[in-house]
């Protein structure tokens, strides 16, 4: 495995890779790599995102249908859940998906109603020379949350682990986050 993609970005990173793709006009790869790295989505969930999942519950909010697969009793099913996109992120999105389209990412060959399969995320990071792996996009989201709760004192390991899709213990899990908790700490963190 090449040593460069076990790395995980630091922002000033994050934020040349950005640059480099706008210069690019590459709005594909932009747009994949803003939603692991601002959202924190895996590859299945990125490929599998319909243009319906936005504001699918919440305004500026994503419904990720297809996420992990997790076993409950003898059966397996997805998990899901929702989470807030920055307004920067949401307005990018709305700008980039097409009348006609079913899913976020476009489809140039093949079929348009079927998915992309969660390869061409490592195809996107691979042709573009980014040096960190879709994963650690995943990482990228989590240390930036985590950063911006130790840095306002504010530490909430339930809200992390709800929007990154993890399981919560009892106690994280009784009550709930309200979603404009959720909208203020992901633009804080992502504007």
């Amino acid at each position: 495995m090449n040593e460069k993609r076990k790395l995980i970005p630091s922002r000033e990173q994050y934020q040349q890779t950005l640059n480099d793709l706008i210069e690019k006009k590459d709005l594909t790869t932009l747009v994949t790599l803003r939603l692991g790295c601002e959202l924190g989505l895996s590859r299945l969930e990125i490929v599998n995102l319909r243009i319906s999942d936005i504001d699918r519950m919440h305004k500026r909010g994503l419904y990720v249908e297809v996420a992990k697969k997790v076993k409950r009793g003898s059966k397996y099913v997805m998990r899901s859940r929702e989470i807030p996109i920055n307004a920067s992120l949401y307005q990018l999105l709305i700008s980039y998906t097409q009348h006609g389209q079913k899913y976020v990412l476009r489809r140039l060959k093949g079929d348009i109603n079927n998915t992309l399969v969660p390869r061409y995320i490592n195809h996107l990071y691979e042709k573009n020379n980014i040096p960190w792996s879709n994963h650690k996009s995943r990482h990228y989201f989590k240390n930036q949350i985590w950063d911006w709760m130790r840095n306002n004192r504010q530490v909430d390991p339930g809200l992390v682990k709800d929007m990154m899709g993890h399981k919560k213990t009892v106690n994280e899990n009784y009550g709930s986050i309200s979603w404009d908790y959720k909208i203020e700490v992901i633009d804080k963190v992502f504007s």
